[in-house]
């Protein structure tokens, strides 16, 4: 007998500090979470840290639902053994009696107590889950953007601006090497990266007929704005695949290529080359002008190597003539211009 109430004073004890301790899990819960999405609200750009703390969290929060179940069934096992052991002074926890009140039945039911922790435990888990999916989520909308996708979004938010300072330059004064070319006959000009038509308008003022390629809306609607003409049409499309359906099978006497190249991914300057040069036609030309000096890339800029340039468009099989250097007409000083003839 003596053993028998000294085990069952033992088992007693035993539940009394597991319930104790399943108590303190919603507190070890709402610090764990707590102090992990404070962490991750002060972080400004460490996206390793970010998803380690938000991982910690679902991990810690869906660790702590395991352990509760835990507890919960040891201390089952507890229960039924003090049950057994002593049915006369046993009181139920559960007092269900069959009422129709869902909320009375619900209050009365075993293991509320940790179906009420699990949902919480589950809640932060989860919320910690979806900020942490959401997160991944833009930046890899951010690393998926082309390069030319980031320029044309610069180029959109700042049309305006970027408007008055290429609208100062004229055409002469930007290519003067350019203006013989156009002196002669009507010809068909393809204009890539035409901005906001100042070229364009220029060429088509002499009697030719320009495709105007400009993948940025807000350049093409000031553009069309400031240069309305029946001798340049527009087309929203952009290197290197030039695909729009009125570029399938053109051929044009002569392609412009003006600050253009450093918004192309290096990855695709074999591919841009190789479609310029099949938009040539046989004995026309192409002129572009490649920015040196250091590249922006919050708009989609990447550094250009003249040698590359010209390697690349001899193998595609223009012969490349140099024009000359030229000094930045919007007056920056770390900025230089190279101008090429590539001849078909």
């Amino acid at each position: 007998m003596t053993f028998k109430t000294e085990a069952y004073e033992q088992n007693y004890q035993q539940f009394r500090s597991l319930n104790q301790i399943m108590w303190q899990i919603p507190v070890l819960a709402m610090t764990l979470t707590g102090g992990l999405w404070f962490g991750v609200s002060r972080l400004e750009d460490d996206s390793l840290l970010f998803t380690v703390l938000l991982l910690t969290a679902v991990v810690g929060n869906l660790t702590l639902v395991a352990i509760l179940y835990r507890f919960r069934h040891v201390m089952g096992c507890y229960l039924k053994w003090l049950k057994d052991a002593d049915s006369d002074g046993f009181v139920e926890a559960s007092s269900n009696t069959g009422s129709e009140n869902w909320f009375e039945r619900f209050c009365n039911a075993d293991k509320t107590v940790r179906n009420l922790f699990s949902f919480l435990l589950y809640w932060a888990a989860g919320w910690s889950a979806i900020v942490l999916i959401g997160y991944w989520h833009e930046r890899n909308w951010d690393w998926a953007m082309t390069d030319s996708t980031i320029a044309i979004d610069f180029y959109d938010q700042h049309a305006a601006a970027l408007s008055d300072s290429y609208e100062s330059i004229a055409f002469e004064k930007a290519y003067p090497f350019l203006v013989p070319v156009f002196e002669g006959a009507a010809i068909e000009v393809l204009d890539i990266g035409a901005g906001t038509g100042r070229d364009a308008s220029w060429i088509a003022s002499k009697g030719h007929s320009v495709t105007a390629v400009e993948p940025s809306a807000a350049m093409r609607s000031i553009a069309t704005s400031l240069h309305p003409s029946n001798r340049i049409s527009w087309i929203d499309d952009r290197l290197p695949s030039l695909s729009g359906s009125n570029l399938i099978t053109a051929k044009f006497d002569v392609v412009l290529l003006n600050a253009v190249w450093m918004h192309v991914n290096p990855s695709d300057h074999k591919a841009a080359i190789g479609r310029v040069f099949e938009l040539t036609k046989p004995g026309g030309a192409a002129f572009a002008s490649l920015r040196l000096g250091p590249q922006r890339a919050e708009r989609g800029m990447h550094e250009v190597s003249s040698s590359e340039f010209v390697s690349l468009a001899r193998s595609a099989g223009f012969t490349v003539v140099p024009k000359g250097d030229f000094a930045d007409l919007l007056g920056r000083p770390e900025v230089s211009w190279k101008m090429y003839e590539l001849r078909r």
